[in-house]
């Protein structure tokens, strides 16, 4: 009986993560020194065996879920941005090891959503009290909504962290709904937002990826500000307050073709608009956005990261950032839409740096607006390492180059300008703006710096991947060989989980002994080795490794994310 049974059970060998861990880019590591020793166990455990990256609890029926005491999570840190862009520190993620000591939903012991069920859970629970203000949520999971009707957070003042997570396959059609309390009802008109996020204020969102999103047929709202409404963002809809966005990807279209605005729309591709006083801050974030709409006597406001910010903020920071945006617009009087942003209006400080993008807009206007971004009313103006191009025109006609921004005019008083790149082929001239005192380009004759035209955008790739060599783009953020890609997978800029894995057997007297497998460099997905040979042990089945001394967590067979 005893040897029959050796057969059922299951060693889970240890991997000793000796974990260099870095969110970066391929041949690019960045050491945290950071070791997680893990434990195994010997137990009869179901057959039905899964990737979990984690193991997750749930103390309270109903409620979010908790990790494990003593398990570690990474996140994009906005505290550590500066000083990594500047290269005073070597790495821009902080390690949290969870102490469920600690409130539920504090940094130290957060929220967890896993399951579709835990997302329903998460956006009841934004609809009550604080809206999350104080609190702390990480998705640990992928969480695929197809065939599923999705609902947004509708008000969001908390901290996310995606841990490199994907929400999938959102379709939206039509009316969006809430939670009021007791059931899901459609948005009133004067809910002006659609987003994962539609409504966000005092915001950290982190390592989260939106991949596959629809939204169609975007309901008209009131109009909210200078008549302006229906705003939506891949994450967010409308920010109200303090926002940072980091590492977060998204791809997928915004098409409302079938409905005519009577205001103007502002739509984004991480974030439709901010509208406040209070700073926004986009950091190492790629988007692909395609979108469609008509319009009566108004306009789209569209950008490939950002729709548009006219709220007075403080100081708005574009950095490390691709963006694509395709548009189609049959009907409309003219056009605002830039590969990086649509408009930037009254923001007191506006930093744009190391920015790839490029645009396409097939409108029945032949006006434009500009290829990185209208900016108007600004104090002062900080444009550097910046490879942009965005054209306009009929769908059946030659599309037409924009300026690289226009309206307010760069001078060396109010501006820091260098190493501008601008997709302008000599046989064509700049697409015109609607308003002729608006037409002429930001950059005069006493502009510090003027852009440099290319006649393709590959010349234009080939030279920001010379100026990752030089150091002029920082090879610790920037990927080289991924610059022209616009999707998650192939973002030039994204964050990705790297370790150093070093495998071993932990005995039951507690001592630890080798596999034969050597330390290696893993990223989250990797299939990880089995052990052979001698190293597995008789009459035993290898079925996965474990990071979880107790034993309580499902084998893994592939690097996790997070």
């Amino acid at each position: 009986m005893i040897e029959k049974q050796k057969y059922n059970h299951l060693i889970k060998y240890v991997i000793v993560l000796a974990i260099l861990i870095a969110m970066t880019v391929l041949a690019c590591i960045i050491p945290t020194g950071i070791d997680l020793t893990v434990g195994d166990s010997i137990q009869d455990i179901s057959s039905n065996i899964t990737n979990t990256a984690y193991n997750v609890n749930y103390p309270t029926s109903g409620a979010l879920g908790q990790f494990d005491n003593g398990t570690v999570y990474v996140h994009t840190d906005p505290t550590k941005v500066d000083g990594f862009r500047a290269g005073t520190i070597s790495k821009d993620v902080t390690l949290v090891t969870v102490d469920t000591t600690y409130p539920h939903g504090a940094q130290r012991n957060p929220y967890v959503i896993s399951t579709l069920a835990d997302w329903e859970t998460f956006v009841k629970q934004m609809t009550t009290g604080t809206n999350g203000s104080g609190e702390y949520f990480v998705l640990a999971n992928d969480l695929d909504f197809t065939g599923v009707t999705f609902r947004s957070v509708l008000n969001f003042s908390g901290t996310f962290y995606g841990l490199g997570f994907a929400l999938k396959n959102i379709s939206c059609n039509g009316a969006w709904q809430y939670w009021n309390g007791s059931s899901y009802v459609n948005y009133l008109a004067t809910h002006y937002a659609y987003g994962v996020f539609s409504f966000t204020s005092g915001t950290v969102i982190s390592d989260l990826i939106v991949e596959n999103y629809e939204f169609n047929d975007l309901p008209q709202t009131n109009k909210y500000i200078m008549d302006r409404g229906a705003f939506a963002g891949g994450i967010v809809g409308l920010s109200l307050g303090q926002c940072t966005i980091l590492n977060c990807h998204t791809v997928g279209t915004m098409n409302s073709s079938n409905l005519t605005y009577g205001e103007h729309t502002v739509w984004g591709g991480i974030v439709g608009e901010h509208y406040t006083t209070a700073n926004i801050t986009l950091y190492r974030c790629t988007a692909s956005l395609d979108a469609c709409a008509q319009y009566t006597n108004y306009v789209p406001v569209y950008g490939g990261i950002l729709g548009e910010s006219i709220g007075a903020t403080e100081c708005l920071s574009i950095y490390d950032c691709a963006a694509s945006i395709t548009a189609e617009i049959p009907a409309s009087a003219y056009v605002h839409i830039g590969s990086i942003a649509g408009i930037i209006q009254s923001n007191k400080v506006v930093q744009f740096e190391n920015l790839v993008g490029e645009g396409e807009v097939a409108a029945s206007s032949k006006y434009g607006s500009s290829a990185l971004s209208y900016v108007a009313l600004f104090t002062s103006a900080k444009l550097n390492n910046v490879y942009v191009g965005t054209v306009t025109g009929a769908s059946t006609a030659t599309k037409l180059p924009l300026y690289l921004m226009n309206n307010g005019a760069l001078t060396a008083s109010n501006s820091q300008l260098s190493n501008l790149h601008l997709y302008k082929p000599t046989s064509l001239s700049y697409a015109t703006y609607y308003n002729a005192l608006l037409a002429t380009s930001s950059f005069t004759s006493s502009s510090p710096a003027q852009p440099t035209l290319h006649e393709t955008y590959d010349t234009i790739y080939a030279q920001a991947q010379q100026d990752v060599d030089n150091g002029v783009l920082p090879s610790s953020i920037w990927d080289k060989s991924k610059i022209g890609n616009y999707t998650p997978a192939d973002s030039p800029v994204r964050n990705f989980l790297t370790a150093n894995v070093t495998f071993r057997n932990l005995l039951s007297g507690g001592g630890e002994e080798g596999l034969g497998i050597a330390t290696a460099e893993y990223r989250a997905g990797d299939a990880l080795p089995s052990p052979s040979g001698s190293y597995l042990k008789t009459n035993h089945t290898f079925r996965g490794w474990t990071m979880d001394k107790t034993g309580k967590s499902d084998p893994i067979n592939e690097l996790p994310t997070g």
